[in-house]
């Protein structure tokens, strides 16, 4: 994790603590002039120059070894003559190393970019964003072309395998991908972790900043509110709220408590986020190694599995979005439309629409009784592959209900009495007033 100084706030580390946090905070001069955005700060420190050159080549260091991964991974499967081949298992553990090395530093450019670079800092500037909120975007941005690809590889092996056998054809490609995928599954529980981290971290530091110095512009009144429950971070991406400002919401719909002393080891976010962690693991593990490696064909039956994927780049948008600030924006609520749309065809109807193409392809009575002639180890590898698809759907359903269908706001208690003392008509407000309005406050 990279440290990082900027005008409102110490800097962050990775074990989840606040570097000096506790210390207090030494008297500064106030003045009426405005503070200097972030971006404008570091370029006057710079002379009007752009990141120094071993920041910018370490930033495109990162870039250079994805591309370089990619290109070995490619060059790898040219040699290969025929497209009914099998992986073979060094081959199969060469690509998975190098879908590790793809990945990480794939991560570690955007994580470098936005962090480093002056376009980087310009950006996170604009859209008044924090560590974490980098860590997450850049998440976001690797599920993505990770869903990309494979949605390729899916639609690639299902054109050429299902015209010859729905059951029995097979596709060097699906193995391929299988061992280099394995790796994104692998490494995400590890990203994942390094997002919930910084969120606590990030979120300690603001409350405890909140405590300790006067906010004296609108700009850190912002990313106070990041932590005191006024703005976007607080919440996840499916529309789940803490309870308190002590708590934090993942992007997978759970709320846990922050700890006092913002230490979160690995093991027990493993233990708090088990939807994610069956998933991942199932998927990494016996989803791509086992059932293409050793099974050995039904690519085709595979490869719809993996063109399940073609709704995650819109699901990942909206989280980018979410996390700038840009709920209100157009393209957020068209981007939740197409999410809502494509995550209910490709992952929601994809699994019935397979099983009655097998029920087609066996000549079965039926699709149930298709289903009830597979084994008892397939039937559960089916069940924890569709199971979350529709807890995920039911949390975007309500996630966009509450766009669509917003409740109306109460006014506290606290609130109607400064109205009464204030002597104004509460029928002069709406219910959907600010209570900074009724305190007559712009």
């Amino acid at each position: 994790m990279h440290q990082r100084r900027n005008s409102l706030c110490q800097p962050l580390v990775s074990n989840g603590a606040c570097k000096d946090a506790a210390a207090p905070a030494e008297p500064t001069e106030t003045s009426d002039a405005p503070e200097p955005d972030t971006a404008e700060a570091a370029e006057q420190a710079t002379g009007g120059k752009s990141a120094p050159m071993p920041l910018r080549c370490g930033c495109y260091f990162s870039l250079a070894c994805s591309i370089g991964s990619m290109s070995l991974a490619c060059g790898s499967l040219w040699q290969i003559p025929n497209t009914t081949d099998r992986i073979t298992l060094q081959r199969g553990l060469f690509l998975t190393s190098l879908g590790f090395i793809y990945f990480v530093s794939l991560t570690d450019f955007c994580n470098k970019y936005l962090l480093e670079t002056k376009r980087g800092q310009q950006f996170r500037n604009k859209y008044r964003l924090m560590i974490s909120d980098v860590l997450e975007i850049t998440n976001k941005i690797v599920s993505a072309i990770q869903a990309s690809f494979s949605f390729l590889v899916g639609l690639i092996v299902c054109k050429s395998t299902c015209s010859k056998s729905f059951v029995y054809a097979s596709h060097f490609l699906m193995e391929a991908y299988g061992w280099f995928g394995t790796a994104y599954f692998m490494y995400d529980i590890w990203s994942m972790y390094k997002v919930h981290t910084q969120k606590i971290a990030d979120k300690l530091h603001l409350l405890r900043l909140s405590n300790s110095q006067p906010f004296t512009n609108g700009h850190a009144r912002s990313y106070y509110d990041k932590a005191a429950g006024g703005d976007r971070s607080i919440g996840n991406n499916n529309g789940s709220t803490p309870g308190t400002p002590h708590e934090i919401c993942d992007y997978d719909g759970a709320c846990v408590q922050i700890p006092k002393d913002g230490r979160w080891d690995f093991l027990k976010y493993v233990l708090t986020h088990p939807v994610m962690m069956i998933h991942h693991v199932f998927i990494g593990t016996f989803g791509l190694l086992v059932v293409t490696y050793i099974r050995g064909g039904g690519h085709c039956i595979y490869s719809y599995m993996f063109m399940m994927e073609f709704s995650t780049p819109f699901v990942s948008l909206r989280s980018i979005l979410s996390t700038m600030g840009l709920k209100d924006s157009r393209v957020y609520i068209l981007n939740g439309l197409l999410m809502l749309a494509t995550f209910f065809v490709c992952r929601v109807c994809m699994w019935p629409y397979v099983m009655w193409r097998y029920s087609l392809a066996i000549d079965a009575a039926s699709m149930w009784a298709a289903m009830c002639g597979l084994p008892r180890g397939c039937l559960v590898s089916i069940a924890i592959l569709f199971l979350p698809q529709l807890y995920w759907f039911y949390l975007m359903v309500m996630g966009a209900l509450k766009v669509f269908l917003p409740k109306r706001r109460k006014l506290p208690a606290a609130a109607l009495g400064n109205q009464l003392q204030a002597n104004v008509p509460l029928t002069a407000t709406p219910l959907a007033t600010p209570i900074a309005t009724i305190n007559g406050k712009n």
